[in-house]
C-alpha cells in the first residue's frame, strides 16, 4: 500500500499539488491549448469546438462539424466553457484505488456522443447539415440573409400599382466570403406597364494577409429593364480591396479592378467593352438597431472614359420583431450613353418589410 501514511511530513505536503496535477492529467483533464468552447457570434450563430490557438484579433476554433474556423473576436457576443464529461464524473470517483479499475470502461460511454452533441447544437443554424456531405458542409451551411417584399398602391386620377421583391445573403468561411443579391421591380401606371426589371449578382471575396485587410474579389451579374430598352446585361471582373475601418459597428471598404461588361438593347445597337471598377461600400450598426448599408460602383470604359455607369445603393433596416424588419432602399443608377429614349439617371426609392434567416 505505497500511498498509505500514517504521519504528515513537510515533503509530502510539498509534493501533493504536483501529484494531483499529474493524476488530473491522467484522467484525461482538458489541456490549456485544447479548451472546449461554445461560441455565440453577434448574430446569433453558436459554435462548438476546441480552440486550437487564439491571439489579440481572432480565435482558431477546431468544429466537429465544420472544421477549423478563425472568428474574429469583435464578432464574438458570449463564449462560454464546456465542462467534459470525465471531468463531471471526477467528483464521484474519490477512492484512487477503486476508480483505476473502472475508469477505461465508463470513459468510451460518456466521450463517444460528444461530436453528435455539437452536431445537435448547430443544427438550428448550419440548417443543410443534415444532408450535405461532410467535405460540402462549410460551402452550405452558416448563410444568412434577409428577403424584402414591397409594394406601392395608388388609386384616383391615376392609378398605379408597384411591387418590389430583394433578396440578399452573405456566407463566410474561414478566409472566405461569399454575397449574394436580388433585386426586382414590377409597375403599372393606368394599367400601362411602367417597370419590369431584374438583376442578381454573385460575389466571393478571399483575404490574403494575416491581419484580413487586403483581399482579392470576384464578382459577376446579369439583370434585364425592359423600360429601359435593356434586354439583357451581363458583367464578370476580378479586382482587389482593402478594409479601411473595422470596427465592431463601423467597416469601410475600397475597391478597384476591371470588369467585362455586355449590354444588349432591345432597339439600340448593342455595346460590350472592357471597364475599371472603382468600388465602395459601408456597412454602420447605429444605435444597436439601426442598419444602414451603403455601396458605389463607377466603371469607366476603358477605351473611352467619357462612357461611363455609376450605381449607388444605400438601405436602412430597422426591426419590428425577432426576425421581421422594416426597410428603405435607395437605388440611383447613371449611364452616360443609354439606348435611344431612356434617361442617363434612374432613381429608385423603395419601403419594404423583410425577413431574416
Amino acid at each position: 500500500m505505497p500511498f498509505q501514511v500514517t504521519k504528515r511530513s513537510r515533503r509530502t505536503d510539498t509534493l501533493a499539488p504536483v501529484l494531483l496535477l499529474v493524476a488530473g492529467l491522467l484522467t484525461g483533464l482538458p489541456a490549456w491549448g485544447a479548451d472546449k468552447v461554445t461560441i455565440t457570434l453577434r448574430n446569433g450563430d453558436r459554435i462548438s469546438g476546441e480552440v486550437s490557438s487564439e491571439d489579440d484579433e481572432r480565435v482558431v476554433v477546431e468544429s466537429p462539424s465544420l472544421g477549423k474556423l478563425r472568428i474574429p473576436k469583435t464578432d464574438i457576443s458570449k463564449r462560454e466553457m464546456v465542462v467534459p464529461p470525465a471531468a463531471a464524473l471526477a467528483p464521484t470517483n474519490a477512492p484512487a484505488a477503486v476508480a483505476a479499475t473502472p475508469a477505461p470502461k465508463p470513459a468510451p460511454a460518456v466521450s463517444a456522443p460528444a461530436p453528435v452533441a455539437a452536431i445537435k447544437t448547430n443544427a438550428p443554424v448550419f440548417f443543410l447539415t443534415g444532408w450535405a456531405p461532410h467535405w460540402l458542409q462549410p460551402f452550405t451551411t452558416n448563410w444568412h440573409g434577409n428577403v424584402q417584399l414591397g409594394m406601392d398602391l395608388g388609386f384616383g386620377t391615376s392609378d398605379r400599382q408597384n411591387f418590389y421583391v430583394n433578396a440578399s445573403a452573405t456566407h463566410s468561411w474561414n478566409r472566405l466570403r461569399n454575397f449574394a443579391d436580388f433585386h426586382s421591380a414590377y409597375g403599372l401606371v393606368n394599367k400601362q406597364q411602367a417597370a419590369d426589371r431584374s438583376d442578381g449578382s454573385l460575389k466571393t471575396e478571399t483575404d490574403l494577409d494575416e491581419k484580413r485587410r487586403i483581399y482579392a474579389y470576384n464578382q459577376g451579374g446579369a439583370g434585364y429593364d425592359v423600360i429601359g430598352q435593356l434586354e439583357l446585361e451581363f458583367h464578370e471582373g476580378v479586382g482587389m480591396g482593402y478594409k479601411i475601418v473595422q470596427r465592431p459597428k463601423l467597416t469601410v471598404n475600397t475597391e478597384l479592378g476591371v470588369q467585362y461588361e455586355s449590354l444588349d438593347y432591345l432597339t439600340s445597337p448593342d455595346r460590350s467593352y472592357m471597364s475599371l471598377r472603382f468600388g465602395e461600400n459601408l456597412t454602420w450598426n447605429v444605435l444597436e438597431k439601426l442598419n444602414i448599408t451603403q455601396r458605389l460602383s463607377v466603371s469607366p470604359d476603358v477605351g473611352d472614359f467619357g462612357t461611363y455607369r455609376i450605381r449607388f445603393d444605400l438601405g436602412m433596416s430597422y426591426p419590428l420583431f425577432k426576425r421581421m424588419t422594416i426597410n428603405l432602399n435607395v437605388v440611383d443608377e447613371y449611364d452616360s450613353n443609354p439606348p435611344v429614349g431612356v434617361d442617363r439617371n434612374e432613381l429608385q426609392i423603395q419601403s419594404t418589410i423583410g425577413l431574416t434567416f
